[in-house]
Order: structure tokens, then C-alpha cells, then sequence
């Protein structure tokens, strides 16, 4: 049973949990001051507080007055491991959009006095500003996670984040990607020689000011190997953009015609370009893949080997025996043999599909604008439509769970689940 001691004006109630590790008594108290200023009912009243206390502590449901704002709890939130388990990208993601959306409006306002009716007011504001409602979802998961570690640390009783209203999202069902067609087209795009007109221009020589006519002229353009090799293997892996960039020759074996992943490289803007684990043990993964894409890699290494004799000194990887540990896809700038930038296959990706689409006079047959994600769909929808099994195709896309598979290519399984019911009406059809 709780104990009650006079103090002043109030009393002290204070409610025993045993004893620590070390035998030191656990004690939660407090002061409460009742409102009955007669002796008597300001005993029961003490009394029936003290009742409701001790239930509260006993159960763990009691929560300590605190007067943290909500930019201190930032602070904590920071220290946590919640905030340490976030990849570097994530991390300055989320303090980018604290700093920009909540701790301007709520930063001042105490944890426990913030609203449901605070943070909607913010993603109000959002959507008059122009945001885009997944933009506002987002900045909801990033508060939402300050938010449920202090209700973990018990130093919130409310789960406000229960009562948010937020904008409906319209799910995108429709993903852009090659059918089988325009992927062979697409593979075939990647070997083409292309005749590039350019009209007559003037140019500046460099330093001088002066000038010269440049005349009506045609350059042939072709595919450098290093870009076949990097979009056939994105084709046939559906490897994710930072697993693509991330693999070394060692994760390459020729003999047995397998890719290993097991890093990704991400961009953050405080440290650059940096190589971290996967999300998830699923993220780790060897996959079989066709020989075109060992034929296109072998090519490629080839070629990398003779870059690395060519630059000489200005080589920026590893050399000799230790040539393996070079990325595959690399720069050929002046910082040659450094890995290449996240960003370099889309604007490749865009290029090689103007170029081939500009050898096309039927518009019926151009490949359609895709974005680089897509090379990923495209990979996981081509499965799909030849019946793999839902447990490989989640595997091979390092997805955790099929679930997730699932919800992002369900539209492509509903044609499969119709190409099911024709066959089971042709074969137990009385007609």
C-alpha cells in the first residue's frame, strides 16, 4: 500500500517496487496537494489519488511530469538507437525535414501539451505551400518516429499520433517499365551504331575570346562497353541503383555465373557518396544470372584493365593482384577508377533511349521514357509473367517479405490470376 506523509500544504505519497540489482530501493513519489480544505475529505481525497498512483506505477503506466520541449526531445531522439539504427542518408533526411517543418512551429511547446491539431496544422500548411501529399506522409513518419520513442520512454501517456488526420494517397498502380517486346529492343539499343547530325555553330577557343565556324557534320555514337554491362546486368538482376554502384569484381564469379550483393552505396550530403550495408538480411544475396550478362561484364573488365594501363599513374583504384577490389562501374574522368556517381546511369538511361528512339519512324515501336528505378520493374514483371514462384522473385528482388513483392506488383499477379481462370474454364468446362 502506498505511503502518505504530510508536507505543508500537501502530502507525499510514495509507492515501494522492491529492491534493484545492487538492493537499493525502487521509489516512484509525489506530491499532491488535494482541493477540499476540510480535514476529512481531504483525507479521502488524498487517499483515493494515492490508490489510482500506486495502480498507475505498479502497472507502469505512471508517467513523470516532464517539461521538455519538443526540440529537446529532438535532442534525445538523436542519442537514441532508434536515430543510430537510420543509414546516414536517413539521418539527415530526417533532420532536415525537423528542422524545416516541426521545430519551427512545435519546437518551443512542451512534449506533453502537443496535439494531433499541431501537427495536422503543419501538414495544412504543407499543402498550401504546394507540397505534394507523399511529401507529407513522409514528414509524418519522421515525427512520427520522435514521437513513439517518448511514448516508449514513457514520457508521453498520449498517442496523438493515433488521431492525425492525414491527406489520402492515391496508390500508383501503375508502373511504367518494358514489356518483353521493348526489353529486347531495349538490349538490341545498347549494341546500335547511331548517326548523330549536328547543325553549323560557332565556338570560343578557350582563353582568347576568339571564334570559329564549325560546320554541318554527322558523329557516329556508340554504347561504351562499361554502360552495356551495367544495363544488361541491371536488366536481368533487377539490382536496386546503390547495389548496382556498390559491386566490386570480387562479387562477380565468372566460373559459376553468379553476382553476390552484399553492400550499397548511398549519397548523403555531409560525407558524399558511402558504402553501407543493406537494410535487411534479404538485402543479402547471390543471384544466377544469364550468360549475356557475364559476356557483357567480361567485356567490360577487359576494357577497365586496358584503361588502367592507358591513364597510368592517374589510375585513382587498386592495382596488380588487388585489381579485384575495383568497383565495376567506375568514372573515366579525371578522377579514373573511382566509383561512378549514383546519379550517371539515369542521364545514360535517357540518352540511350533518345538515340534509339530517334532511328524510329513508328511511334508504335519507340521505347517509352522510363526512369531508371523501372530497369528494377521491368525485371520482377518479366518474372512474373513467365509464372515464377512469388518466394523466388521476392528473393532475388532482396525484398524481406513477400508481402512486399506483393503489394508493389499486384496489378502484374491480377493478370495471372485471369490467364488462371481461362485455363481452369478450358479444362473443366462441360462445353
Amino acid at each position: 500500500m502506498a505511503e502518505i506523509v504530510k508536507r505543508g500544504n500537501g502530502y507525499r505519497i510514495t509507492v515501494s517496487l522492491g529492491r534493484d540489482d545492487s538492493g537499493k530501493k525502487i521509489r516512484e513519489t509525489i506530491t499532491y496537494i488535494p482541493e477540499s480544505t476540510a480535514p476529512i475529505k481531504a483525507k479521502k481525497e488524498v487517499e483515493a489519488y494515492a490508490v489510482e498512483f500506486e495502480k498507475k506505477v505498479k502497472s507502469g503506466k505512471y508517467i513523470k511530469d516532464t517539461k521538455l520541449t519538443f526540440t529537446e526531445l529532438v535532442e534525445l531522439w538523436k542519442d537514441s538507437e532508434s536515430f543510430a539504427n537510420l543509414s546516414l542518408s536517413c539521418q539527415e533526411d530526417y533532420q532536415r525535414a525537423l528542422k524545416n517543418w516541426f521545430i519551427p512551429s512545435i519546437g518551443s511547446i512542451h512534449i506533453n501539451d502537443i496535439s494531433a491539431v499541431h501537427l495536422e496544422s503543419i501538414y495544412n500548411r504543407m499543402r498550401k505551400e504546394g507540397k505534394a501529399k507523399t511529401t507529407i506522409k513522409r514528414a509524418h513518419c519522421v515525427v512520427s518516429s520522435v514521437i513513439k520513442y517518448a511514448y516508449r520512454k514513457k514520457m508521453i501517456e498520449d498517442d496523438i499520433l493515433s488521431r492525425v488526420d492525414l491527406p489520402k494517397i492515391e496508390k500508383n498502380t501503375q508502373l511504367t517499365y518494358f514489356d518483353i517486346e521493348q526489353s529486347k529492343r531495349f538490349l538490341e539499343a545498347l549494341h546500335m551504331r547511331y548517326e548523330v547530325p549536328h547543325k553549323a555553330h560557332t565556338r570560343t577557343i578557350k582563353g582568347t575570346g576568339q571564334t570559329y565556324e564549325v560546320p554541318e557534320y554527322t558523329q557516329t555514337v556508340t554504347i561504351s562497353s562499361q554502360f552495356i554491362a551495367y544495363f544488361t546486368l541491371a536488366l536481368f538482376s533487377g539490382f536496386r541503383r546503390g547495389e548496382m554502384i556498390a559491386l566490386t569484381w570480387n562479387d562477380i564469379d565468372f566460373d559459376n555465373k553468379t553476382v553476390t550483393v552484399s553492400k550499397a552505396m548511398s549519397s548523403t550530403r555531409s560525407q558524399g557518396q558511402i558504402e553501407k550495408s543493406p537494410k535487411t538480411r534479404s538485402g543479402y544475396r547471390t543471384l544466377k544470372l544469364p550468360s549475356e550478362v557475364f559476356e557483357s561484364l567480361r567485356e567490360w573488365k577487359c576494357e577497365q584493365k586496358a584503361l588502367l594501363i592507358k591513364v597510368g599513374t592517374l589510375w585513382k583504384g587498386y592495382r596488380g593482384h588487388e585489381f579485384d577490389k575495383n568497383h565495376v562501374f567506375i568514372r573515366t574522368d579525371t578522377e579514373c577508377g573511382k566509383v561512378m556517381y549514383l546519379d550517371t546511369p539515369y542521364s545514360k538511361l535517357k540518352e540511350i533511349i533518345q538515340l534509339y528512339n530517334s532511328t524510329v519512324t513508328d511511334d508504335r515501336d519507340k521505347l517509352p521514357d522510363i526512369r531508371l528505378h523501372d530497369l528494377r520493374h521491368i525485371s520482377a514483371s518479366l518474372m512474373i509473367s513467365q509464372n515464377v514462384d512469388i518466394e523466388t522473385i521476392s528473393r532475388r528482388m532482396g525484398h524481406a517479405e513477400t508481402s512486399t513483392t506483393l503489394n508493389i506488383y499486384g496489378h502484374a499477379f491480377e493478370s495471372l490470376d485471369e490467364s488462371a481462370s481461362d485455363t481452369l474454364e478450358s479444362l473443366l468446362s462441360a462445353r
